[in-house]
């Protein structure tokens, strides 16, 4: 019994992991590949194998249609970055390079597009932005125009919300980079004569270089795999992930195959830049002198100019928040013939807590988050453990299978599981899955996964193997080891990645619209339906109630996650 607890039992641990990895990550994504490479749709091409193997590429690089939806892609891709990096690093400066008052609170507030689901956002913005939207009909009123200002739709309309979702991704890196600056260095190039402005393009600016390039990966990742804003109020702007579900809808999956295989390459090229910056960072972080200490604004009418941008941008963002949560009394009926709400009650949210078929998909919603946590954490927790703490041959393999998923666009890792799973396959015991209930949860387990690893990773750093020989050779179990030495170390780790999980499946709407079926429609779904149906308060209420969930957990988050405390 004791060979097969050290030898076998391991072993098939680790076997079973390599087959859930590779069953729903790997193999799901080189099944896309061959779709792509399969003529059996009729597309045309040359015929050798190669033309025949490269034929739908080859349609899709000559259409000019294509062309152009690549060519979107990659334009709203380029502007997020640079949008978002001019928005994001430029607060991270005011509220962490120069004297803030009230800093922590800001931080937090800053912070909070990061908790909204993306689909939340966008109907918040259309409700206020929009043709008909609150801002737009008094900038109406107020300046007696006949028609809206502007238009929020388009490429204008997605940046927009994208500068509001993804401009964290600069704040957080750039603000902890800023924190990382050794003052010491600052101080000698002040007293060796340098100007501020030299101080800042030869000291701050190389400092801060490293945390630029990861959110700017990051940044366009995510920009290129937007679905949500581009298939809301994208209008005529076409990109890759609306003509990817535009694909499958129509049953054209060797398309589908080739515009995921396009967008699953470009988000990996980044996704390579994101790996390599991240070790430079790791590298040149660990070496911490004296504090960063923020700089003095001199000039008064600059002092007060900052602090009138913060406020005002904190106001732009809790805006939406709070016309979501006002909504969400509205009787959507009484709206319909007036500019402004004018009937406020309860009615939306007794609905769904009273209606079953309306309460069924936050219902719907919360099992499939709470399985998609589970099983996140069901793989971290050994996953981490292998790549932290063993020397195993095979762990190079399982840290890239869990970390692929990062580079992989929402749209496809839908895709993949579609044509993975559309036909019996061994990994999913013989059976076709498409169609049935698992598949949603699967997407949002494998979506959620790389960041779960990521925060039980740092638990398992803070495990000193110390404890555990000790342990051991004072005669302690296995199961005793872990249950009195291991598990107290770790848990906060693990509490935190499985919150992860849940808050970013709740309200998950990319994977959602790919694979949900009628029997397990999610709440972001439901949203979408009610807002078409012009049941705007019966939406908001949704929205509200997932506001509230994922602002109480996120404050769990930051209670026990490693990477809170890093901050």
């Amino acid at each position: 019994m004791n060979h097969l607890q050290r030898k076998i039992i391991p072993g098939l641990g680790v076997l079973a992991l390599l087959w859930v990895l590779v069953g729903y990550i790997l193999y799901p994504a080189l099944t896309t590949l061959l779709k792509s490479l399969d003529v059996g749709g009729g597309a045309s091409g040359g015929g050798d194998v190669w033309a025949i193997g490269l034929a739908h590429y080859w349609d899709f690089f000559t259409s000019p249609t294509s062309l152009m939806v690549l060519q979107n892609t990659l334009v709203l891709g380029a502007l997020t970055v640079v949008l978002c990096g001019v928005v994001g690093a430029g607060l991270a400066f005011l509220v962490h390079y120069f004297e803030c008052p009230y800093r922590e609170l800001l931080d937090k507030l800053l912070l909070l597009p990061v908790i909204m689901p993306g689909i939340i956002i966008v109907f918040a913005f259309v409700q206020l932005y929009g043709e008909s939207g609150l801002v737009t009909k008094t900038l109406e009123l107020v300046f007696g125009l006949g028609k809206a200002p502007y238009e929020f739709s388009g490429l204008g309309g997605i940046l927009f919300v994208h500068v509001y979702t993804q401009y964290v991704y600069f704040y957080l890196t750039v603000s902890l980079a800023i924190r990382q600056i050794d003052f010491s260095i600052v101080e000698s190039a002040r007293i060796l004569g340098a100007s501020r402005a030299k101080v800042f393009t030869s000291v701050i600016l190389p400092c801060v270089a490293p945390a630029l390039i990861i959110s700017a990966a990051v940044t366009f990742m995510t920009g290129i795999g937007s679905f949500a804003a581009p298939s809301i109020i994208g209008g005529g702007y076409k990109v890759l992930t609306t003509q990817i579900l535009l694909s499958k809808a129509n049953n054209y999956m060797e398309v589908a195959a080739v515009q995921v295989v396009v967008l699953t390459v470009i988000s990996m090229g980044f996704f390579g830049v994101l790996r390599w910056y991240e070790k430079q960072r790791l590298f040149t972080g660990s070496v911490k002198g004296v504090p960063f200490q923020p700089v003095a604004i001199r000039n008064r009418a600059l002092r007060w100019l900052a602090h009138g941008l913060k406020i005002a941008l904190v106001l732009l963002i809790l805006l939406p928040f709070g016309t979501i949560i006002v909504l969400s009394f509205v009787d959507s009926a009484s709206w319909m013939v007036s500019i402004y709400p004018q009937s406020f009650s309860l009615d939306n949210f007794v609905t769904i807590f009273s209606n079953h078929r309306k309460l069924q998909p936050f219902v719907n919603s919360i099992e499939m988050s709470l399985l998609a946590a589970f099983l996140c954490l069901l793989v971290a927790v050994p996953s981490s453990w292998i790549i932290e703490k063993t020397r195993l041959r095979g762990k190079g393999l399982i840290e890239f299978l869990v970390v692929l998923p990062w580079a992989m666009p929402a749209s496809a890792v839908a895709i993949n599981l579609i044509t993975a799973n559309s036909t019996p396959n061994i990994f999913a015991f013989n059976s076709v899955l498409v169609g049935a209930s698992v598949l949603l949860p699967l997407g949002y387990f494998i979506k959620s996964l790389p960041i779960v690893v990521e925060v039980t990773h740092i638990s398992f750093q803070g495990l000193n193997s110390t404890l555990i020989e000790a342990s051991k050779s004072l005669g302690a179990s296995w199961t005793t080891t872990f249950r009195r030495v291991t598990l107290p170390i770790i848990y906060p780790g693990l509490l935190a990645g499985f919150l992860y999980a849940f808050v970013r499946s709740i309200g998950e709407y990319t994977v959602s619209a790919f694979l949900y079926n009628a029997s397990n429609k999610p709440m972001s779904i439901a949203m979408v339906n009610a807002i078409f149906e012009y049941e705007i308060g019966l939406a908001m209420a949704y929205g509200a109630l997932l506001i509230a969930l994922t602002v109480c957990l996120s404050l769990l988050i930051s209670r026990f996650s490693p990477l809170g405390k890093d901050r």
